[in-house]
């Protein structure tokens, strides 16, 4: 690469996202730390990038390109040879492992199809950004480009609030998307314990999809998943919680999560019990800024009853959770770090590209990946 990188205050920006600004990937990975670097955004989704009159000429004259998640697929690929052979530095950034989807993921079809595409585009970047360091080693394999860990940062002030005293109800929290449906059957069996033995004094809240066997229980209500993540953020700032479950089982895809949740469920002033696995064992010391839990019913049972039983200790969790997310965590205290890591990593691992390495070829198999997942699209709501 000939041209400079140097990404300066009020550097231009072209993001390329299958996600609209409002969407959480986009917010948290890029919007953030981006607005408050001073960067200057030209953001372009998929839809965009499809039309017939779409105008490539705005990013010829940004300082960096960057491409995002799901955005490299079959219909992008075009696109993205042409982005390949600009003089302008370019990073794939991506914060799940798509590779690797475990075939009771929701969307493993949809992830098949688009994987080849990621292989082929983190081949020829200079430089890939994840959220942590389980997914880049993960992705190592498939590259000899750098990789960089830029760890998720929360918008401390977005979503601030304190504890919640107890009052009448016990309310307890679970938030996430029909993705989350297999992680939940880890506390399946605690929670009817819980319902049963407090009968009138807890009450459960999901906050997007809802266990199946709870949607007609008394002591349970729903909330509408909200894709507008600054409208979740006010959401979970104002909701009355006092405690917050995550739990997630085991495998090489949420071990290669952030740890996003107990960020947001600090800085909102909830106590939360989170699965002893990565990325939840690395950050969280059981029973200071957060509680750990076994994935068995039993360690998710006491875990329970211990935050129902005890507000002072749940006081204290939440203030020492407040401080340390604060300080090492939040888009106030380490967007600057954020800018430097970029600037020092595409000025020191300036790459060439090989761009006689065409994109991949639609094979029969990505067709009936496609097929399949449009079936499924009609049952399941993603």
């Amino acid at each position: 690469m000939n041209k400079e990188n140097q990404l300066k205050q009020n550097a231009k920006i072209a993001v390329y996202s299958k996600n609209n600004t409002t969407h959480a990937c986009s917010v948290i990975r890029l919007l953030q730390p981006m607005m408050t670097c001073n960067w200057k955004i030209i953001w372009n989704t998929e839809s965009d990038c499809l039309k017939q009159n779409f105008d490539i000429s705005t990013t010829k004259n940004v300082d960096l390109i960057v491409i995002q998640r799901e955005f490299p697929c079959k219909k992008t690929s075009e696109i993205l040879s042409i982005l390949l052979k600009l003089d302008i530095p370019i990073i794939y950034d991506i914060d799940d492992l798509l590779l690797d989807i475990q075939p009771s993921h929701t969307r493993f079809f949809y992830y098949k199809k688009i994987s080849p595409y990621i292989k082929w585009i983190i081949k020829e970047v200079d430089l890939i950004t994840v959220s942590t360091i389980s997914l880049k080693n993960e992705l190592t394999p498939y590259t000899n480009r750098p990789i960089l860990v830029n760890k998720n940062l929360v918008n401390y002030n977005l979503f601030f609030n304190t504890a919640r005293p107890r009052g009448d109800k016990f309310n307890i929290l679970i938030s996430g998307t029909s993705t989350h449906q297999d992680d939940w059957t880890i506390i399946r069996e605690p929670i009817l314990e819980i319902l049963k033995l407090y009968k009138d004094q807890v009450n459960i809240v999901f906050f997007g999809d809802t266990i199946k066997d709870f949607i007609r229980h008394q002591s349970v209500s729903a909330i509408k998943f909200e894709p507008n993540y600054n409208v979740y953020a006010a959401h979970l700032q104002n909701l009355n919680i006092n405690a917050a479950l995550t739990p997630l089982k085991n495998n090489k895809f949420n071990q290669c999560k952030s740890n996003i949740k107990w960020l947001e469920y600090s800085a909102a002033g909830i106590p939360g019990i989170y699965s002893d696995i990565v990325p939840y064992s690395t950050c969280i010391i059981d029973r200071k800024n957060g509680l750990l839990a076994q994935n068995d019913p039993e360690s998710w049972f006491f875990a329970i009853e211990s935050l129902l039983n005890d507000q002072e200790k749940a006081i204290e969790i939440i203030k020492n959770a407040q401080k340390e997310v604060f300080e090492k965590y939040s888009i106030n205290n380490c967007a600057d770090k954020y800018l430097l890591s970029i600037q020092n990593n595409l000025n020191h691992n300036k790459s060439i590209r090989d761009l006689s390495c065409p994109p991949p070829k639609y094979t029969f198999l990505s067709s009936i990946y496609s097929i399949t997942d449009k079936i499924l699209g009609l049952f399941f709501k993603f």
